[in-house]
């Protein structure tokens, strides 16, 4: 067991979480001369502020396990207290404990890969305790048109699955041409960077206005454009054109292949007439 402790940091926020990153000593891999049968990692981010998969095991041929503990406040931002990865074989889970997503709090989020097959649990929440939960595929809880949270996401390459507990998406892009009110602005600003310009709803109605369609409410796509003018490096983007990509709690794994060692069978010899005198009975 390899276990690692940061002290005083709290992922209270998608940019505090960039913390865990930048005070880790290092990330846990297998060889990068064999392909690995299953993988499993803590969290990881993509878009304006990548995260490396952290805590991360593969196998083989490590076939080992990754403790990481991230104690700190527990926010209404998006919060992990523990994070545990393991893998062997064909087999991966990925736990994450004490699990706070925008005031969704969850005793335990985990991601299971065995043999090319998965799924995710939830195990308690605000309202149960104990209570166990297991999202289908691609389950979403749209809470603005700023965030959205997914839960079991399984993508599938071939033979390997990977199944991703819970991905939350800063400005998701199937939401571009949402409504955008004072409220989810101020909770883009809670979760965004503090090194982030984000603009005033008077900032946002003014360049509406300006727009090819001044008409309407001002929408998501009025602040991704003044958030490129107002922050000239803003140019990294995550996966399904989110401006960031969270991943809580993920394990891959590669169905298993049992080769034949049996040689080929032996065909049976065609059928010979013979000559036989049969008695006749009356």
């Amino acid at each position: 067991m390899n276990s690692r402790k940061l002290a005083g940091v709290s992922a209270a926020s998608v940019g505090a979480a960039t913390a865990v990153a930048a005070l880790l000593l290092g990330t846990l891999s297998g060889s990068a001369g064999e392909e690995p049968t299953a993988s499993a990692f803590g969290l990881a981010a993509r878009g304006l502020l990548p995260i490396d998969p952290t805590p991360k095991v593969e196998a083989p041929p490590d076939d080992q396990k990754a403790l990481l503990e991230v104690p700190g406040r527990n926010s209404d931002g998006i919060y992990v207290a523990l994070l545990k990865v393991e893998a062997e074989h064909n087999r991966a889970k990925a736990t994450a404990v004490k699990v706070n997503i925008l005031g969704l709090r969850l005793k335990v989020l985990e991601a299971t890969c065995d043999n090319g097959h998965g799924e995710s649990s939830i195990i308690g929440t605000d309202g149960d305790s104990e209570g166990t939960s297991k999202p289908f595929a691609g389950q979403e809880l749209d809470l603005s048109p700023v965030v959205k949270v997914e839960f079991n996401r399984q993508r599938r390459s071939h033979d390997k699955l990977t199944v991703d507990a819970a991905v939350v998406s800063l400005l998701p892009g199937d939401k571009h041409k949402a409504a955008l009110s004072q409220k989810d602005l101020d909770l883009f600003k809670s979760l965004a960077s503090s090194k982030l310009a984000v603009p005033t709803m008077d900032q946002l109605q003014a360049a509406h206005a300006k727009s090819a369609t001044p008409t309407g409410p001002v929408t998501v796509t009025d602040l991704l454009g003044v958030l490129k003018t107002s922050n000239p490096s803003l140019t990294a983007r995550g996966d399904g054109d989110a401006l960031e990509e969270i991943v809580i709690s993920s394990a891959s794994c590669r169905e298993e292949h049992h080769e034949n060692n049996q040689g080929p069978k032996e065909e049976a010899p065609p059928p010979q007439p013979v000559e036989a005198h049969l008695p006749v009975t009356h």
